[in-house]
């Protein structure tokens, strides 16, 4: 411990050692030792930085902590960033490994700094990183609004972009406090951590500091689902009384109520956008909302009123972005889809990137870019895998969180 504490003078604020934080002067630096000697996940200096765009008055910063995994730029995730940008985010890119060239090439035309970092803690690891960053250099609080978003989804522009570009200038301008993409009843009521942004009287609270001091950044997925993102939620977000949710079941109901009032929504085309009912229905406990849906699709019934219940009863039950993540965009003009849809068993390979490709052309993205980013998912497919891909491998599966296929859950 001591030899731990002498190399900690050498930098500046904490560090984290084992499962403790101890009083040190350290640079955005975690440390853990392991077998194989010391592992740090460390910010350092950046890449690449600018001088941060002048504000009219203290307080009227937006910045952004925007997480990647990646060594190569995607048309995707440009798109996201220069969206973000369009609402008036400055933007702190921190890559989960090492930038290429190209990539810092193509983040310094949007950001405004860039940071290359070992991956502890995944996604969440990099949030902390970056909020205790910000706050060390007391930009916390000169933030109107801080947002936190990572490239775990792919980002569809045109239409859908834009409709997301103007939702986030609207909570900026409104009472709200938070903002989410999306949120969650699985496990206990929470927002899923891909996207939000929370505005200065959350980002300067007590619980929202104390929780990203004291949260462990670890690798283990259910860890990062757990005690990140759920247990901020419990201890931050969950108390604040003005948040606002982008994507939720009342909104998706508005608005195939609407729809239906002009012509009819057949229950086997919203089956048809679901995941796959495969695992649900060999199961004997299966979902009674969802065996009414498939009854009223093979009898080729509209989705009408009593339906909409059990379609909205089975987003509430599961996780939504799965369940929901072609719906959303289709009805609420979502341009957020995750990644690992085909990983989680949700949706087959060919399925997934055929609704990808239909969501693309109605979003009105150009002919000459949707096969590119159709391809830029299909490499995320098979770099993430399927279930099948982990039969034999209990450790990465179990790292991962990877299930056997998705299934339905209800009331």
């Amino acid at each position: 411990m001591k030899a731990i504490k002498s190399l900690a003078t050498l930098t500046t604020n904490r560090i984290f050692v084992g499962f403790e934080y101890i009083s040190a002067v350290v640079s955005h630096v975690l440390q853990r030792p392991t077998r194989l000697g010391t592992a740090k996940g460390r910010l350092g200096p950046p890449r690449w930085s600018r001088t941060l765009n002048a504000t009219e008055k203290t307080g009227d910063r937006l910045l952004c902590i925007f997480v990647l995994y990646t060594t190569e730029p995607s048309l995707s995730t440009l798109s996201y960033l220069k969206a973000l940008r369009t609402t008036g985010f400055e933007i702190a890119a921190i890559n989960n490994m090492r930038c290429s060239d190209d990539l810092i090439r193509e983040l310094s035309t949007i950001c405004w700094r860039i940071y290359d970092r070992t991956n502890i803690g995944r996604d969440i690891g990099a949030y902390k990183d970056g909020i205790l960053m910000l706050r060390s250099e007391n930009l916390l609080s000169q933030c109107k609004a801080l947002c936190l978003a990572n490239d775990s989804t792919l980002f569809i522009p045109g239409l859908y972009g834009d409709s997301f570009s103007q939702a986030i200038s609207s909570f900026l301008a409104g009472p709200n406090s938070a903002l989410f993409s999306h949120d969650s009843h699985q496990i206990t009521k929470h927002y899923q951590s891909y996207f939000q942004v929370v505005k200065s009287e959350v980002i300067n609270s007590e619980p929202f500091i104390r929780f990203w001091q004291q949260y462990r950044p670890l690798s283990h997925r259910s860890h990062c689902i757990r005690k990140g993102e759920v247990r901020s939620s419990e201890e931050i977000y969950n108390k604040i009384s003005r948040t606002h949710v982008l994507y939720t079941s009342e909104f998706l109901l508005r608005a195939i109520s609407h729809l239906s009032a002009h012509e009819s929504i057949a229950t086997e085309s919203i089956l048809a956008m679901m995941p796959s009912i495969t695992h649900t229905m060999q199961r004997k406990d299966r979902t009674y909302a969802l065996e009414k849906l498939v009854s009223a699709a093979k009898e080729g019934e509209a989705l009408n009123e009593v339906n909409q219940h059990c379609l909205a009863e089975l987003v509430e039950a599961s996780n939504p972005s799965h369940l929901a993540a072609f719906l959303y965009p289709k009805f609420l003009h979502c341009p957020l889809i995750k990644k690992d849809l085909c990983l989680a068993g949700s949706f087959s390979m060919g399925k997934a990137l055929q609704l990808f490709h239909e969501a693309l052309q109605l979003s009105g993205v150009h002919s000459d870019e949707i096969e590119t980013r159709v391809s830029e998912f299909r490499t995320a497919i098979l770099t993430k895998g399927i279930p099948a891909d982990y039969r034999r491998k209990p450790r990465e599966r179990a790292l991962k969180g990877v299930p056997d296929g998705f299934t339905y859950t209800g009331p």
